[in-house]
């Protein structure tokens, strides 16, 4: 078995027979990439040396083409296919691709400088969709040569859409919106799970809790409803204002100022206001890292790595406890089947492929866990 996922918008095939892990080249995003290469090529004369600089053309800010706004936001298996989303800077499209990694001959689903595609499953040669704005996604279902049909619309984020086993219908996460006086968005309501029946082309809500929201449905072949739950809004910084706060106020408030100095110094002076001081690019981006935010989640790798080292968890992941792997049967009883779950996969075997962030395990039918391999923060995660 191969299980596929992309990790930092980069698509990866993990091997369990040889243990290999071997990356899959997006074609359209390298040709991009490439393209905007080239461009800078012909162009550097302009900005580079003495005659730049004398003429105040000069520039440091050059684009650097593997930073450009990449996402891979969906994968699936399509026969002997990979088929992966992605939105390159202001384009949405879908590709496929065979899985090996020398092949780079690359079909086009759809593209579009209308709407993003966002995540897929794809059932029979049909993709189930969500489709939209950074806002406003909505289910569609579309063939492989890009003719679509759309199913939901409204004031309202879908996610995650998800076919079901059994029926002609697709399971999907969604939420609603709220606005104020000025027609703004002012929130967003918890996400429950619904199901469209496309043959009766009708919605109902499956899994709703106003404290919850629930996340990433999929059904396996006996009709268990899997899904991720985890607190409304997710996982937020505890606690509120304290005595420390209080007293600690004024100091922050003075290393607050001279920080957007220093940091205004160094970038337009090219110099920090700290003694010896020089801008460190490298040290300020891990820093940058340190926090991400993972689907409402505020995560700190650097606090996780310690609480886990305590635990003496070896195979500890990011996400907080709270985020929870839910398998729900037939008469409505819930199970947890993990907890600190990130993404996971069904692999049509009975098994439970999940992703903690740092790494892949496996929970079979019967409940027990096996690590499979290191996997840095993998989401989309499907199974060859």
């Amino acid at each position: 078995m191969t299980i596929i996922y992309s990790s930092e918008n980069k698509i990866f095939g993990y091997d369990e027979t040889d243990k290999s892990l071997t990356e899959i080249p997006c074609e359209r995003v390298n040709k991009y990439r490439e393209t905007v290469r080239n461009i800078q090529q012909r162009k550097e004369w302009k900005t580079t040396g003495t005659g730049a600089n004398f003429m105040g053309m000069a520039t440091a800010d050059m684009i650097n083409p593997d930073e450009l706004p990449v996402r891979i936001t969906g994968l699936s298996v399509n026969g002997d296919e990979l088929v992966y989303g992605v939105n390159l800077e202001a384009v949405g499209s879908i590709y496929h691709r065979s899985f090996d990694p020398a092949d780079t001959a690359e079909g086009l689903v759809r593209a579009s400088n209308d709407f993003l595609f966002c995540s897929f499953d794809i059932k029979d040669g049909k993709l189930a969709v969500c489709m939209g704005s950074s806002s406003f996604q909505h289910i569609a279902v579309m063939d492989m040569n890009g003719r679509y049909d759309e199913y939901t619309d409204g004031d309202t984020i879908e996610e995650n859409p998800c076919w079901a086993a059994k029926k002609n219908g697709v399971y999907f996460s969604t939420a609603g919106y709220a606005r104020d006086q000025y027609g703004s968005i002012a929130a967003v309501s918890p996400r429950a799970i619904a199901f469209l029946d496309l043959d009766r082309k009708s919605m109902t809500e499956v899994v709703s809790d106003d404290n919850y929201d629930f996340l990433h449905p999929r059904e396996d072949k006996s009709g268990n409803l899997y899904y991720i739950r985890q607190p409304y809004g997710g996982e937020k910084p505890k606690g509120g204002v304290t005595f420390k706060d209080v007293i600690m106020f004024p100091y922050r408030i003075v290393k607050g100022i001279f920080g957007f100095l220093n940091y205004f110094a160094t970038i337009f002076g090219g110099e920090s206001l700290k003694s010896g001081g020089v801008f460190n690019g490298t040290k300020s981006k891990q820093r940058s890292q340190r926090d991400i935010i993972i689907e409402g989640n505020v995560i700190n790798a650097e606090k996780l790595d310690k609480i886990n080292e305590a635990k003496v968890d070896e195979h500890g992941g990011i996400m907080p406890q709270s985020r929870v792997l839910i398998k729900r049967t037939a008469d409505g009883s819930e199970e947890i089947i993990k907890r600190g779950v990130l993404e996971y996969t069904l692999d049509g075997d009975g098994n439970v492929i999940i992703s903690n962030g740092r790494h892949l395990l496996r929970i079979d039918k019967d409940g027990n866990e096996t690590h499979i391999a290191k996997a840095k923060l993998a989401v989309n995660l499907a199974v060859k």
